[in-house]
């Protein structure tokens, strides 16, 4: 599935799902027709809302806005449990391969803070950072 959910889709099955799994994503999501599928089991990479700019992950929901962390999270989201080097992250987030290290290190520090407050603890633990390179570990 493509980025076919719209902002009420994604609200209805997360209310209806009810948190039971860790994460999930909208390709393992599948129409109301197909009864007998419903979703892939959990670890999964987390939702990201383009439209509404908030992550959705066990249930729960965290506006991010369009911003850096937005960006910075939809990024190791793309490839989860592969490590993204800080120079392709500042290429691909910033567009801008200037900026240094340490603006990597604060945008991870401040998506994990603004994640953690919003519940998703497990999910700003997976971010992980280790000599300029940063991974979503998934597993």
């Amino acid at each position: 599935m493509t980025a076919a959910l719209c902002a009420d889709e994604l609200r209805a099955v997360v209310r209806n799902e009810g948190g039971s799994h860790s994460g999930w994503s909208p390709d393992a999501l599948v129409s109301s027709s197909f009864a007998d599928h419903t979703r892939v089991p959990s670890r999964q990479r987390p939702i990201l809302d383009e439209s509404t700019m908030c992550a959705i992950w066990n249930g729960r929901s965290v506006h991010l806005g369009h911003t850096v962390a937005f960006r910075f999270l939809r990024r190791l989201a793309r490839c989860p449990n592969q490590y993204v080097e800080h120079l392709t992250l500042l290429h691909d987030v910033w567009e801008n391969e200037d900026l240094s290290l340490a603006t990597v290190r604060s945008t991870a520090r401040h998506l994990r803070r603004k994640l953690t407050d919003g519940g998703m603890d497990d999910l700003a633990a997976a971010i992980r950072g280790h000599n300029g390179r940063y991974i979503l570990y998934l597993e």
